[in-house]
């Protein structure tokens, strides 16, 4: 029965009356409304529903909603998805798969989906949507496991988005500065935020493209010099020019595309990809090394031989752990426009990742993602040898956003580098973007200037700087 006395609806009724008389408002209902929504009890929780969809290879995972309880109904709050990669460390969060043969080739996600809908939804069911961190200790307590193992990556990362997802819409902010409040729970939040340097993957090989070239990833970023909009459109131009390079010399299946949206010609060495990336930058008008950069993830643990302990860096041409860093130095001296490489030897290599961060650490930025897989405790490893001076962060390796947090404040803190990261089969969802922004990510890679899936992280980043611009809270370079 509603109790009046108990609900003090007097007490708030004449607060409200009064602030109503001192605003002057000509909007007396949305006032009033405001006014008594900020005395409403906080939203929670209510219940969770998952669903199998597609990611962008066609492959099944975990979508999730978030119904949650405010106002004195039970709303949609939140959705969010799940990615899901090709080239996976050891150490990642565990995606269930359903086994099933009749289903997907096996890979169907109905199990991860059956958790959302019971374990996770019973165990998040009346907890407050303003803690994440909380909210997302509940998901891990609920596994029980250090890789997610018994509730899936998949349904806990989905599971984690769409509960950020539902707290800032409920909180009617943007997730950028809830994902700031999180990660800044212990002191205040920025005033100005910084966007990250963009990573656009052009040209792909490795298990993004199935050709003969073994490093998976060539990217291109621009200068900071450039805003956020001219960004984008100088990697858009360079990205066009070289397809038409590539389809004048190597014909048009050369314009076909890999995972992420970058093109996957039959080309055979590093050298040569290299080469045609900057002849495309020169010949759209910008100079490789001052207006545009490159990035390479190697993804080295799949060319690695990890009996014969060599390196097929280039189809038949092997090496050594010592010989792979020499064939690094030699690069970047040959093309100082590289500044950044990604898993330049096996992850578990990690002697030589030292000896490979003495002798370029200094010079460009060396990223550990199979290496690290955004894990608190390796990375503390990590820093502790020395073994790479930056981390890429992908949420579903550790399987929600506060453990990527953690793992981010590490890095942070040690004065090294993050990497926000997408996965090579993603959703349309734009989680990462808002979360690159909210941490002070130096960087983010998110595929090409192609595919609507890879082009919508793009778009919320314009979405964020014209925000920030609009309300005065973008950080000067």
């Amino acid at each position: 029965m509603f109790n009046i006395e108990k609900n003090k609806l007097s007490e708030v009724l004449s607060e409200a009356v009064n602030n109503l008389i001192e605003s002057k408002t000509d909007d007396i209902p949305g006032a009033l409304s405001r006014l008594l929504r900020a005395r409403a009890l906080p939203p929670i929780v209510d219940h969770l529903v998952g669903r199998e969809v597609l990611d962008s290879r066609g492959n099944p995972t975990v979508e999730v909603d978030v119904y949650a309880k405010y106002l004195g109904k039970v709303i949609l709050a939140g959705r969010s998805s799940a990615p899901s990669g090709a080239s996976t460390g050891s150490n990642e969060a565990h995606e269930l798969r359903d086994s099933d043969p009749s289903r997907y080739n096996g890979n169907g996600t109905l199990n991860a989906v059956k958790n959302v809908n019971e374990r996770l939804s019973n165990s998040l069911h009346g907890l407050l949507l303003s803690d994440l961190a909380f909210l997302d200790r509940t998901i891990c307590r609920v596994d029980g496991t250090d890789l997610k193992t018994k509730v899936g990556g998949n349904a806990s990362t989905a599971t984690s988005f769409a509960l950020a997802e539902a707290g800032a819409s409920l909180a009617e902010e943007p997730l950028f500065i809830y994902l700031a409040r999180q990660f800044y729970a212990e002191t205040e939040v920025p005033t100005k935020f910084k966007l990250p340097s963009p990573f656009f993957n052009i040209l792909n090989g490795g298990k993004h493209a199935g050709g003969n070239l073994k490093l998976q990833e060539f990217m291109v970023s621009p200068s900071r010099t450039f805003s956020y909009p001219d960004q984008l459109r100088v990697v858009a131009e360079v990205y066009q020019k070289l397809g038409s390079i590539l389809v004048s010399e190597k014909g048009v299946s050369a314009k076909n595309l890999g995972d992420e949206g970058g093109f996957a010609p039959p080309l055979e060495t590093p050298e040569e990809a290299i080469t045609y990336i900057e002849r495309a930058i020169t010949e759209a008008g910008y100079t490789p090394g001052q207006d545009v950069f490159l990035g390479l993830d190697a993804a080295a643990s799949e060319f690695y031989d990890s009996k014969k302990k060599v390196y097929e860096v280039e189809v038949g041409k092997f090496l050594n752990s010592d010989q792979m860093i020499e064939y690094w130095e030699n690069l970047i001296t040959k093309h100082p426009s590289i500044i950044s490489i990604e898993d330049g030897l096996d992850e578990h290599d990690y002697e030589n990742w030292t000896k490979l961060n003495k002798a370029i650490g200094n010079k460009i930025q060396l990223v550990g993602d199979d290496l690290y897989t955004t894990n608190p405790k390796t990375i503390a490893l990590g820093l502790e040898e020395k073994w790479c001076n930056a981390l890429l962060l992908k949420v579903n390796q550790i399987g929600t956003i506060s453990e990527a947090l953690q793992a981010a404040r590490l890095v942070l803190n040690a004065n090294q580098r993050v990497m926000v990261s997408h996965r090579s089969g993603e959703t349309c969802n734009s989680v990462i973007a808002d979360l690159a922004v909210a941490i002070g990510a130096q960087s983010i890679k998110t595929g090409s200037t192609a595919r609507g899936e890879r082009i919508q992280k793009y778009t919320r980043l314009l979405q964020i700087y014209e925000y920030l611009k609009e309300n005065d809270m973008l950080a000067e370079e």
